[in-house]
């Protein structure tokens, strides 16, 4: 799992966003300031298999 600080602050914003799945499991990805689309998730979609999930797609993800 990432932690909060892997990230540069002033160029990324990590939020929380719930599981349509699972009710009170919440996605913490992390948002490029710059482009405004999602760039990484704290989801095993991503960490295992590079997938986009709801949480990215909802924020805006562009590969």
């Amino acid at each position: 799992m990432m932690e909060n600080n892997e990230y540069d602050d002033t160029r990324y914003e990590t939020v929380s966003i719930e599981s349509k799945i699972r009710q009170g499991v919440f996605h913490q990805v992390v948002k490029d300031l710059e482009t405004g689309k999602a760039i990484s998730c704290s989801c095993k979609c991503w960490s295992k298999g590079n997938k986009p999930c709801f949480g990215m797609k909802t924020i805006g993800y562009s590969e």
